[in-house]
């Protein structure tokens, strides 16, 4: 359930390309090109659920590798990404931590956290190094792997195909996955700010930024065992910023911070269990050498 929400995830950059005045927004790899992203997420949930106190907070950073190859002759591409945490900290009630640390990755769980700490920690050590190829076809569609052919080929499609000028404004429904087979469902409405620059140590780089905001968020649940059958959330803050740099055809920079407030029924073997929750979840990407 949301108890157990572990924010750990491969992080898709979204890909850009320019045109004098204005730009359209459409997916580009630059073939054979590398690059890496440090990634900080955090987190902090008071959660009341079926009257028990399910409260967390969160602190991970995560960094990833991200290698662009060469297209075949039938115009395929594999984008290989590895992924490593690098440290987390995740908080549960009674004041028990759940702390990993790459440098020191066989350190054992607060014994006080019983069971629920050592099944965190160890899902933690199993994920903590990971590598997905993702293969797309000559027209950047994405062909594998299955399991994540929906998520990124709705963020391929996340930017319009036409040309913006600053100040155009566009809506979509992103779905979130939060682990478990959770997943919140936002209306969130995007604005292109225009071109600017991102001075970084050895050059200053022309970028687009792209705001957005969310409106509405929908819970719900993708399991055999549990339904939401009552979502009464709302968003009580919402904030998103990317910068995209047109010349490498990729995002180097994005922050975003989703605060959720309100009540949801969750079913489970003919019984309801009602909770009550306030999330924040703050996400930083950046582009590192």
């Amino acid at each position: 359930m949301l108890s157990r929400i572990c924010l750990f995830a491969l992080l898709f950059a979204l890909l850009v390309s320019t045109a004098w005045g204005q730009v359209t927004l459409t997916p580009k790899f630059k073939e054979g090109d590398t690059f890496k992203t440090k990634v900080t997420i955090k987190s902090n949930q008071k959660l009341t659920l079926a009257g028990q106190d399910r409260g967390s907070n969160s602190n991970s950073v995560v960094e990833q590798k991200t290698t662009i190859g060469k297209r075949d002759a039938e115009g395929k591409l594999t984008v290989t990404k590895e992924t490593a945490v690098v440290s987390s900290e995740i908080g549960l009630p009674k004041g028990v931590k759940v702390k990993f640390d790459a440098a020191n990755p066989d350190a054992k769980a607060d014994p006080a956290g019983g069971e629920l700490a050592e099944m965190i920690l160890d899902q933690i050590k199993q994920t903590a190094k990971t590598s997905v190829a993702l293969v797309f076809d000559k027209e950047n569609k994405i062909l594998s792997p299955e399991e994540l052919k929906e998520a990124i080929a709705d963020e391929m499609k996340r930017l319009p195909k036409k040309e913006l000028k600053k100040g155009d404004t566009w809506e979509q429904d992103v779905k979130i996955p939060l682990g478990g087979g959770q997943f919140f469902t936002l209306k969130r409405k995007f604005t292109y700010e225009g071109e600017t620059s991102k001075s970084t140590v050895d050059s200053t780089r022309k970028v687009h930024k792209i705001t957005a905001v969310d409106s509405s968020v929908v819970y719900s649940l993708d399991t055999p065992a549990a339904k939401v059958t009552k979502s009464n959330l709302k968003v009580a803050d919402s904030k998103l910023s990317m910068l995209f740099d047109a010349e490498a055809g990729r995002a180097i920079e994005s922050n975003s911070v989703l605060h959720v407030t309100g009540t949801f029924t969750i079913s489970s073997m003919g019984m309801d269990a009602d909770g009550d929750l306030d999330l924040t979840m703050s996400n930083q990407t950046e582009e590192v050498k």
